[in-house]
């Protein structure tokens, strides 16, 4: 996913390569848990100004960064959609 390149790139430009890696790798983790479930990723809340219908988000390390994802009506999968930095503006496109 592109947005976890971004991220890995950029403590990579700023001397601190294990840094950008922890951060993808928890990020991945903390998706993987906490959208293990339809039901489970219900919890999330509703991104106001979405495209998609039913495209939610969570706030992780201390509301730094969203994990913005869609859960499809058809068959509950869930779909993480943009991992991205709270401080950035709005993502497009989602």
């Amino acid at each position: 996913m592109g947005d976890l390149h971004e991220i890995d790139d950029y403590w990579f430009n700023r001397q601190e390569p294990d840094r950008g890696e922890q951060y993808v790798r928890d990020l991945m983790n903390t998706a993987e848990a906490e959208l293990s479930s339809p039901d489970r990723a219900r919890r999330g809340r509703l991104v106001r100004a979405a495209i998609l219908p039913e495209t939610r988000e969570i706030l992780v390390f201390k509301g730094s960064y969203r994990i913005i994802y869609r859960i499809a009506a058809a068959d509950g999968i869930v779909h993480v959609l943009r991992f991205w930095h709270a401080h950035r503006d709005e993502p497009e496109g989602v």
